[in-house]
Formats: structure tokens, C-alpha cells, sequence
């Protein structure tokens, strides 16, 4: 007669748990809700890190905004220019002689509208094809064209920091995709200003052709004007006006 097996119960034991396991729900690791693609971090240093980074992206964003907005980043002790403004305290006359602008009578500073500066300084050129008249309305167009830049730019700029200070808060739990996307918002955050800094320099000389800082002293020797300051050495009193 055979004895009943003694490893009935825990076969019977063994067979529960593996039922457990099969009918257990499938949950997904803590903090990352079922079919969610992003998670917000919960790495004090990272949120310390992007905090720091989101306040030295508002500064720079601000200098931005200002380098295109305030009329005084460019100029002399006659005129300061802007994207969108000039102020000055005088009106430019054109010397026939010496082929070149002087300063006419000084009045309290003011500022006007960009185009309208540009229409009235090139007005006191009597040759509509000479070289002052042609480019002035050059450099007219091209600085527009330089406003529209940068405020693109600019806005880029911003929207490519957000987009980072979101990727780091929030991560893909995609690996992969988190990395796709790091990449691609650290190549808008750096390259967007280098854009707005070299248009910045390629600037310079289209305003010293409407006579926005064509009187500073550097300025004559930088730009190759050394005609004026030959002629201010020899004492011409229009072009003495400019460089005292």
C-alpha cells in the first residue's frame, strides 16, 4: 500500500504563486503613469541646474530684446540708432566739396521712426545716383532686413531654451528620443545668438552710410574714412565739426 506523497502541499503552494504571478497587473515603475511618454525628474540637482540655466537664458534673452528695441547701441554725440529708432540732435548737411556730411545746427535730443530718419538724411543729397544717396537706401533696406533677422532669431533663441529646460525637467522615457531631443535643443540654444551676433557686426557698416556714428573718432579710422580726418588736420571747419 503506498503512503500519500508528502510534497503534495507544496506543489500545491509552488502552483499558487505561479498563478499569483501570471494574474498579477503589470504596473509600471513608480512615478511614470501606464502609457506615459514623459516623466517630470524628481533629481534636486538637475531641477537646482535647470533652474539656474532658465535665469542665465532670461538675462540673455533680455539683452536681446533690448539690443533690438533701444535706439542707443550704435552711434556718436550727434546720433544713436536703432532698429526701429534713431535719436539725434541735429540734421546732417552735404558738403559738395569735400563730398561728405557735416553737422548742421544743434537742437534738443529727440528720437523719430527709422524710415522717416532715412528719407530725410538721404533728401540733402542733390545726386540720386551718387554714392551717399545709393547707399543710404542700401543700408536702408538690409537694416530692415537685419530687424526682421533678429527678432526671428531672438524668438528662436527663446523657444529652443524652453524646449531644453523642458527636456531636462520633463524626459522622454525613451532613451533614444530623450537624447534626439537634448541634441536638437542644445544646437537652437547655441546657434541662435551666434546668428544674431554676426548680424550684428555685419551691421556696422550700413550705419555709418546713413550718418549714425560716421563722427566717431575710431569710427573714421575703422571704416576708411580718412579723407574727413586729413582734412580736419588741415583745419576745414565742416570737417572739424565732425570729429571735435
Amino acid at each position: 500500500m503506498n503512503s500519500p506523497s508528502v510534497n503534495l502541499p507544496v506543489q500545491e503552494a509552488t502552483e499558487a504563486v505561479e498563478l499569483n504571478e501570471v494574474n498579477k497587473p503589470n504596473h509600471p515603475p513608480v512615478g511614470i503613469a501606464k502609457g506615459a511618454r514623459h516623466v517630470l525628474i524628481n533629481d534636486k540637482v538637475l531641477i537646482r541646474s535647470a533652474i539656474v540655466i532658465a535665469i542665465l537664458l532670461c538675462i540673455s534673452w533680455s539683452f536681446q530684446w533690448a539690443s533690438i528695441i533701444l535706439p542707443a547701441w550704435r552711434g556718436d554725440k550727434y546720433h544713436t540708432g536703432g532698429l526701429f529708432q534713431i535719436c539725434g540732435n541735429t540734421d546732417f548737411k552735404f558738403n559738395a566739396t569735400t563730398s561728405d556730411i557735416y553737422p548742421g545746427e544743434i537742437y534738443p535730443w529727440k528720437c523719430e521712426p527709422f524710415d522717416d530718419y532715412v528719407d530725410r538724411f538721404s533728401s540733402i543729397f542733390p545726386n540720386k545716383n551718387g554714392d551717399w544717396y545709393v547707399q543710404a537706401q542700401s543700408s536702408k533696406r538690409m537694416i530692415v532686413v537685419s530687424r526682421w533677422f533678429e527678432i526671428t532669431s531672438t524668438s528662436m533663441d527663446m523657444i529652443f531654451g524652453i524646449t531644453t529646460i523642458w527636456a531636462v525637467l520633463y524626459p522622454n522615457t525613451n532613451r533614444k528620443k530623450q537624447e534626439k531631443n537634448m541634441q536638437f535643443a542644445l544646437i537652437g540654444v547655441l546657434l541662435t545668438p551666434a546668428f544674431t551676433l554676426v548680424d550684428t557686426f555685419m551691421q556696422n557698416s550700413y550705419w555709418e552710410a546713413i550718418g549714425v556714428g560716421h563722427f566717431e573718432k575710431i569710427g573714421f579710422l575703422g571704416w576708411g574714412i580718412r579723407k574727413q580726418y586729413r582734412l580736419f588736420l588741415e583745419g576745414n571747419e565742416a570737417a572739424k565739426l565732425g570729429v571735435v
